[in-house]
């Protein structure tokens, strides 16, 4: 298998800190690779994580399309949260080593805070504070796994404008600053660290008579992750992980039932073959996401599916972006990487395998200025084998929000 291991040695040694440091920078997410979207927005997530046409949340015209600001003609501000917890199993059977067991990792609360305000009859501008990427995973306690415990999570913090052209079409743009937070934890590999990077998205939308199309461009996220893995005494690599551009089209309508059905579609491509450190262990993911909203009265109920392909990459290499050594004092200081370790740290801790996801959710107009959102759901269970490991995942999340006109 690797020629460089010593047989004398406990085989653990070599595997579980290298899952465990990059856990910290890529560990499963939500949705789709490391990346959240809409689908942890109050209404949106009970959609199907659509918006991009016409989000029912201004979290999701915050941090979707910015054009679509300008269909939020009061003051909008809102409040509220997510509950996420994965599921994750893994059994293990190669690399010199044996052992299975579940990831205990979560749940995690994910705030969403977003305001927009109209500044003339043509210009809106938006802001908020989300988290957009991240979790973690913990096999702590599992019988050759050496307990390794990481997570991560990415905030964003977005401030944008919307210009309205005229009645059919309008013009946003967003930034991005993203501030990155992770942690390993296995005691000679250990490392918390954070950084900040930058991001830009331009939408559109254009609208003609109950049907809307919107679309927006985004640019990669970089953060770089100083003294993150320790490769020999005093030494450290210090990767870069980069969330990847987005180019996202969708189509909304409701011109069913006198208006109150609206129905969106929304398609999202992400470029993780790009993605700096990424593209080593995921392929590009197109993702598909259905939703539907039925007003009745002050109730308004939501649904929606979501499909994209697992990104797990099949033919790997031999570092994840400038990661190609670990230092192991039990094996005699730094030791090199090579395609079985990478897919083994693919299937503990970059194991988002799941492609189908179900929704529901539930607005409530509380008054004529104030409106609760609900929303759950859940990405079904599935099965892979990468390399010597059957990982089966899934995740479960709900949340809900209060917004206010002003």
């Amino acid at each position: 298998m690797t020629k460089f291991i010593n047989k004398t040695h406990t085989k653990p040694l070599l595997v579980s800190p290298l899952a465990v440091f990059l856990s910290c920078s890529i560990a499963s997410a939500a949705n789709f690779g490391t990346d959240l979207n809409l689908t942890m927005m109050p209404a949106a997530g009970g959609m199907g994580g659509v918006g991009i046409a016409s989000p029912q949340d201004v979290g999701a015209a915050v941090f979707g399309n910015p054009a679509t600001l300008t269909s939020f003609q009061d003051g909008q501000f809102m409040l509220g949260g997510t509950f996420y917890k994965p599921v994750v199993k893994a059994k293990h059977n190669g690399l010199g080593l044996s052992w299975s067991g579940d990831s205990e990792a979560g749940p995690y609360l994910l705030p969403n805070v977003a305001v927009s305000q109209e500044l003339t009859e043509t210009l809106t501008m938006g802001a908020g504070i989300s988290a957009i990427s991240g979790v973690g995973s913990d096999f702590r306690g599992i019988d050759n796994s050496l307990d390794p415990v990481a997570e991560i999570i990415v905030f964003g913090a977005n401030a944008g404008l919307a210009y309205k052209v005229n009645q059919q079409f309008s013009l946003g743009a967003m930034a991005t600053i993203g501030f990155g937070l992770g942690q390993a934890g296995l005691v000679e590999n250990t490392a918390s660290t954070s950084g900040f990077g930058l991001r830009g998205t331009l939408g559109m939308t254009y609208s003609h008579n109950q049907t809307t199309l919107g679309a927006y461009l985004r640019t990669p996220l970089a953060i770089k992750y100083d003294k993150l893995v320790k490769y020999a005494e005093g030494a450290y690599h210090s990767p870069t992980f980069e969330q990847p551009g987005e180019i996202a089209i969708g189509i909304s309508n409701n011109s069913l039932m006198s208006g109150n059905l609206l129905l969106e579609l929304d398609v999202i491509y992400k470029d993780w073959n790009s993605a700096e450190s990424y593209r080593d262990i995921y392929d590009s993911q197109t993702v598909i996401a259905l939703g539907a909203q039925l007003k009745t009265g002050d109730i308004k109920w939501r649904a929606g599916f979501i499909h994209a392909d697992s990104p797990i990459k099949k033919n790997v290499g031999s570092n994840v972006g400038d990661i190609d050594s670990l230092y192991i004092a039990a094996l005699g200081g730094t030791t090199a990487m090579n395609p079985s370790l990478t897919q083994y740290v693919q299937a503990v801790n970059t194991e988002v395998i799941w492609e189908d996801q179900v929704t529901f959710g539930l607005g409530w107009d509380i008054s004529r200025n104030t409106t609760m959102d609900f929303h759950a759901s859940v990405a079904l269970k599935r099965d892979e084998q990468i390399g010597g490991t059957k990982v089966n995942a899934g995740a479960w999340q709900t949340g809900a929000s209060l917004s206010w006109k002003f």
